[in-house]
């Protein structure tokens, strides 16, 4: 009797040591849009614990990662659940590269599916000794093809747990990446892929300025070729005051004299003033120095041509005049007077 004891002995704590005990956990509603998972850790060897998430129990997606897993029990808060019918398990790694699902919940358990008490699950006093008797699920010692397809990939956004993903899903993964992304992968270990999201680089743009108003802000790369055309089509000229700043200063023409068809001087020196509708029209005329101050004035003009001497004038050279007709400014201009 007594070797059947030791016996059924033997075969109880090998049965017991090759069961790994799920952590218990529960999902509750403290309020709308906020629903509170709990768990408990048997296993103080865990490296990795994710909370993952679903609307339809099929589909799911990491939305926590606890950056403590070996606590023996911990939570997490959904500020954010998705409308309708919410589903919850929890993901977690060991030492060794042994991975686990749990039971699948939800806030709206009916009967059937009870709510985990997670203060009734496992009480680990010495790593491996289970007190309690609870759901468990075999682990054989697996070949070399089942350790390839049971270990999974683990996937980091710069540095930050991102997703666990299949060899196959990270291999559909990783091609999308290559071919329609600027994105960049980096294998931090073999089961570990850092993914790096592409950032374009923020446009810069050079302000161009005329006397402190901008004109216009133009693209870094575009600014040799608005340069280019400053310089080919125009007259303007262009100054860099520097990279991302330039002066552009408009060519203004120097003026370019031209006589009056109405006063102007004959060949002999004389000043003709010269208006056809001077009997349809009131034509008046202030003659000026060249500083604007007035010399005389000709109030009224009813001759449609009139002949002045030099000897009405102070001095030979350049005299400006107004012209105005019937109260509005006519023409403004000069005339020179050349010396006998």
């Amino acid at each position: 009797m007594r070797p059947l004891i030791l016996v059924l002995a033997s075969l109880i704590t090998h049965i017991a040591w090759s069961q790994r005990a799920l952590p218990g956990f529960s999902v509750k509603e403290l309020s709308r849009g906020k629903n509170q998972v709990s768990w408990i850790n048997p296993y103080p060897s865990c490296i990795q614990l994710a909370v993952q998430r679903s609307t339809d129990s099929i589909n799911f997606r990491t939305i926590f990662s606890a950056q403590s897993p070996q606590l023996p029990s911990s939570g997490f808060l959904d500020n954010k659940p998705p409308a309708g019918k919410v589903y919850y398990r929890i993901f977690y790694v060991l030492k060794g590269g042994q991975w686990f699902f749990t039971e699948i919940k939800t806030t709206q358990s009916g009967p059937a599916e009870q709510q985990d008490d997670v203060t009734e699950r496992v009480n680990l006093k010495e790593e491996g000794v289970i007190e309690k008797n609870i759901p468990a699920k075999p682990v054989d010692k697996p070949g070399k093809e089942q350790k390839e397809n049971n270990t999974l990939i683990t996937l980091y956004q710069r540095g930050v747990f991102w997703e666990m993903l299949s060899p196959a899903a990270y291999k559909k993964f990783r091609d999308s990446i290559i071919y329609k992304t600027r994105d960049s992968l980096s294998r931090l270990r073999p089961d570990a892929v850092n993914w790096k999201p592409f950032i374009p680089k923020p446009k810069e743009y050079v302000s161009v300025f005329n006397n402190d108003s901008l004109l216009a802000k133009i693209e870094l790369g575009d600014f040799k070729k608005f340069r280019d055309s400053v310089q080919n089509r125009t007259k303007d000229t262009l100054y860099s005051i520097n990279t991302f700043r330039a002066e552009l200063k408009r060519f203004i023409p120097k003026p370019v004299w031209k006589p009056s068809v109405y006063v102007y001087t004959n060949t002999q020196g004389y000043l003709i003033i010269a208006l056809p509708d001077a009997m349809q029209a009131h034509y008046r005329i202030v003659f000026q120095e060249m500083d604007g101050s007035t010399l005389f004035e000709l109030k009224k003009i009813t001759e449609t041509e009139l002949i002045f001497d030099k000897t009405n004038f102070l001095h030979a050279g350049w005299y400006q005049f107004e012209l105005y007709k019937d109260g509005v400014l006519k023409e403004k201009n000069k005339f020179f007077l050349p010396r006998d």
